[in-house]
C-alpha cells in the first residue's frame, strides 16, 4: 500500500463522518422548518483490487438521501387557507411561466388577485369544478388552474324588506302620543307605553344578525 493509498483511505473515512454529522446537523436546524425533509447518510465500502504483491487500500463511499415522500407532523396554524397532506401526494404548484412542480409543504396566501400562492411565489393548481363534476387527469397536469378563493367568497345579502301579520286585542287601553315608545322623552324617562311587541330578525350587509323591534300601539278608540 502506497503513502497516497494509505492518505486517501483516511481521507474518505473523515469524508463520510463530515457527511454523516452535516445530514444530522441539517436535520437540527430545520426539525421546525415547514416542509423540510428528513435527510438520512448511506454508507459503502470500496474494495479496490490489488495485483502484482501490492496492496491497495479501499476506502468509504456516502451517498446521501432525502425522505420526500415521508409525511411530517400536523401543526395548527392561523391561516385559514394552509393546508395539510396526510399520507402519500403532493400539491402541484407552478411558476409564473406555468410550469408544474410538486411540494409538499401547504402553506399558501391569497395575492393580490386572490390566487393562493407559496412562499416561493408559486400558485397552487387544482382542477375546476364544472356543474359540481371535476375532470381530473390522474397521470398528467392537463386541464390544472390556478386555485383563486377570491371567486368564492360569500357576499353578503342584507334584509330589505319583512313581511308578518299581527292580530292586537281590541279592548287594550287607548295610549297617549306622549307615552309612545317613539317619544324620546318617554323613552329616557322609562314611561313609555305600547300594547303589544314583536321582534324581526334581519341582516346587514356584512351578514351580521339585527334583531328589529316592533311595536304596536293602540292610539284611539275603535269607530
Amino acid at each position: 500500500m502506497s503513502l497516497y493509498g494509505m492518505m486517501r483511505t483516511g481521507v474518505s473515512g473523515m469524508n463520510a463522518q463530515s457527511n454523516r454529522l452535516s445530514t444530522v446537523s441539517d436535520n437540527i436546524a430545520n426539525s421546525s422548518t415547514t416542509g423540510y425533509k428528513r435527510a438520512s447518510t448511506q454508507f459503502a465500502s470500496l474494495v479496490l483490487p490489488s495485483s502484482g504483491g501490492s496492496y491497495n487500500s479501499g476506502g468509504v463511499e456516502t451517498v446521501v438521501r432525502h425522505h420526500i415522500s415521508d409525511s411530517g407532523s400536523l401543526r395548527f396554524t392561523t391561516s385559514s387557507t394552509d393546508l395539510a397532506l396526510k399520507g402519500n401526494g403532493f400539491f402541484v404548484v407552478s411558476n409564473s411561466a406555468g410550469t408544474p412542480y410538486l411540494t409538499r409543504a401547504g402553506s399558501f396566501v391569497p395575492d393580490a388577485q386572490g390566487n393562493l400562492v407559496n412562499a416561493a411565489g408559486y400558485y397552487l393548481m387544482g382542477n375546476p369544478i364544472v356543474n359540481g363534476q371535476t375532470n381530473s387527469v390522474i397521470n398528467g397536469y392537463q386541464g390544472l388552474q390556478k386555485i383563486n378563493v377570491k371567486q368564492n367568497d360569500l357576499v353578503a345579502d342584507p334584509s330589505r324588506k319583512g313581511t308578518f301579520t299581527a292580530n292586537l286585542p281590541a279592548g287594550s287601553a287607548v295610549v297617549a302620543a306622549a307615552d309612545l315608545p317613539s317619544n324620546a322623552a318617554a323613552n329616557a324617562a322609562g314611561t313609555a307605553k305600547y300594547t303589544a311587541k314583536t321582534s324581526l330578525q334581519s341582516f346587514d350587509n356584512l351578514g351580521n344578525l339585527v334583531v328589529l323591534d316592533v311595536y304596536f300601539t293602540k292610539t284611539g278608540e275603535d269607530p
